[in-house]
């Protein structure tokens, strides 16, 4: 079965906001669904998450929902027909409420939100407008406004973003609106936050704080994308859980130029830290207007990929895009393809398994991988285990069992890892375990033989007093080589019937190792384990192949006169 292991973020907007929408974004690919809390209102944000949740529950398909908190955007004000910024002109740019006290300046007076823009700049510090499409240079301070110089020009409309890539910003990363914003998330249960424009770890850690007074255990996404967070990153992911290459806002502060090289290190630098890691913004830009996009694009999300992001994101191009299933679509299809060349997994070296739970995790990726296991089922009360198994890159898909549905919508944004919902069986519950691995063989497809590597690590779910554990399980039916069945091989002489039947063989090889008479052969190409019919006749009939074969797929049958 084909799993994709790297995870798709959507942004929702008019163009995918409705229940058939989600549902159609989905069955498309979609893990996770943004919501930009930079547009609409509360009463609109509210309905679009019950959107979602119905859609998820329509599908029986479990996504997270992610609130994008606005940040301290620095914009233009409200400019009535426009301002056509020469090459070379000189403009001054201060607050609105002050452009009545400088007659002097009043056809060249660029009005502006941020309300701490003049004391933040200082000479020769660069301005740029509208995503840098309009470039200035602040010359001198006049009082209460600042003397810039154009050097790229262009119209300039209202509400433009203005940044300060020179400028140490006053503004705090989580603002009035940001905090309102959070209080209405929390009340619909969303299962990440990402906090714009943060610099250092205190950005982050005052929403931290707040979220542990509030008793709300939600995962801080920290947006890399300013010049000082990127000079900080090392202690932003002493404190975050999760990184997003914001590689919008990056490219204007620092330059195109710069991002992928900082792109390329910020995901080496999470996949050493196991912190999981978004790349976002334009990575198939062209399908806000086109139905496919630019080999260009193509090439961009699957060498972030290759480089071992564990999610990729669509802004506008599923947000107000013409194509936003088709998006979806190609960005899994892209992922598809650049999987099957995976990247190499992290050397054991960089991880940090000093905890037991992290060594357990990379431990059942290995024991899944060698002995050639359908799936790993991570049973899980938090996922907090199944993070870090994501994070070795495990060849074999992982399931997070759990009853708790935080959890298993909390899992959908880790690479490799999807959910598995099953019902909370109390401890005392005899073969609890049993009954959970009969529901994945039924919903996964599992068939007799196949093997299964179970792993408890975090919390008491399925624990009964033996938490962090490794096993290996067969799935297993009663023997059926007393019955018919077409995939039976036979063997017989005078004295004997040696019965295999494959459709409970485990292709352990139990029997070949222990058989000194080479009736069992072992392909080495399939694996698979086959009766030598030729050999029969050695047979001692001591049966330790028979005890020794876990699916009861061996059977030898005397025959007397």
């Amino acid at each position: 079965m084909k799993v994709r292991r790297a995870k798709i973020v959507g942004t929702l907007g008019p163009a995918s906001n409705t229940v058939e929408m989600i549902e159609k974004l989905i069955h498309a690919g979609l893990n996770v669904a943004r919501v930009n809390m930079s547009h609409g209102t509360h009463e609109g944000h509210a309905k679009l998450i019950a959107n979602i949740r119905q859609a998820s529950k329509n599908t029986n398909r479990e996504i997270a929902i992610l609130i994008d908190l606005q940040g301290p955007k620095i914009r233009t004000d409200k400019l009535p027909d426009g301002l056509k910024l020469e090459n070379g002109s000189t403009w001054v740019i201060g607050q609105s409420k002050h452009a009545k006290d400088y007659p002097e300046y009043k056809d060249c007076y660029i009005p502006t939100i941020y309300d701490k823009l003049v004391d933040d700049c200082h000479d020769g510090a660069r301005i740029l407008f509208d995503d840098g499409k309009l470039i200035a240079k602040a010359v001198e301070r006049d009082r209460d406004v600042y003397k810039i110089e154009v050097s790229v020009g262009g119209e300039l409309k209202s509400n433009k973003g203005i940044n300060l890539p020179d400028c140490d910003v006053s503004a705090p990363a989580f603002t009035e609106k940001d905090r309102e914003d959070l209080m209405f998330a929390l009340k619909h249960d969303i299962d990440y936050v990402a906090l714009s424009f943060v610099r250092r770890k205190e950005d982050i850690m005052e929403v931290k704080s707040l979220l542990h007074r509030l008793k709300a255990n939600i995962p801080i996404i920290s947006k890399i994308e300013k010049p000082q967070a990127v000079d900080n990153l090392e202690e932003i992911l002493d404190v975050t859980d999760v990184i997003m290459v914001a590689r919008g806002d990056m490219g204007v502060e620092v330059g195109n130029h710069l991002v992928p090289s900082i792109q390329k290190d910020m995901i080496e630098r999470c996949n050493e830290r196991m912190i999981p890691v978004i790349t976002a913004t334009q990575m198939l830009e062209s399908m806000t207007d086109a139905p496919t996009p630019t080999r260009a694009e193509a090439s961009d999300v699957a060498n972030a990929i290759w480089d071992g992001t564990d999610a990729v994101m669509l802004s506008g191009e599923s947000a107000s895009g013409m194509y936003p299933v088709e998006s979806v679509q190609m960005m899994n299809d892209i992922i598809f393809e650049a999987e099957k060349k995976p990247k190499e997994r992290p050397l054991l070296r960089h991880q940090d398994l000093s905890s037991v739970n992290s060594a357990l995790m990379v431990a059942s990726s290995m024991v899944a991988e060698k002995v050639d296991a359908k799936r790993i089922l991570a049973l899980t009360e938090g996922g907090n285990s199944c993070l870090k198994v994501s994070m070795f890159r495990p060849q074999t898909p992982v399931a997070a069992v759990t009853s708790s549905l935080r959890a298993a919508r909390r899992v959908c944004l880790f690479w490799g890892v999807y959910p598995f919902i099953v019902n909370e069986y109390p401890e005392d519950t005899p073969g609890y375990q049993r009954a959970v691995i009969d529901e994945a063989k039924s919903r996964m497809k599992l068939y007799n033989g196949d093997k299964i590597v179970l792993t408890r690590g975090d919390g008491k779910f399925f624990s009964k007093g033996n938490s962090n554990s490794v096993k290996v399980d067969i799935i297993k039916d009663s023997p059926k080589v007393l019955g018919s069945s077409e995939v039976i091989e036979d063997a017989t002489d005078e004295k004997k019937s040696i019965h295999l039947d494959h459709s409970v063989c485990a292709t352990c090889q139990n029997c070949v190792s222990i058989c000194p008479h080479d009736i069992w052969q072992s392909d080495p190409k399939t694996k698979m384990t086959h009766l030598n019919a030729d050999n029969v006749g050695r047979c001692s009939m001591d049966m330790e192949c028979v005890r020794t074969c876990p699916t009861g797929a061996i059977e030898i049958i005397p025959k007397f006169d």
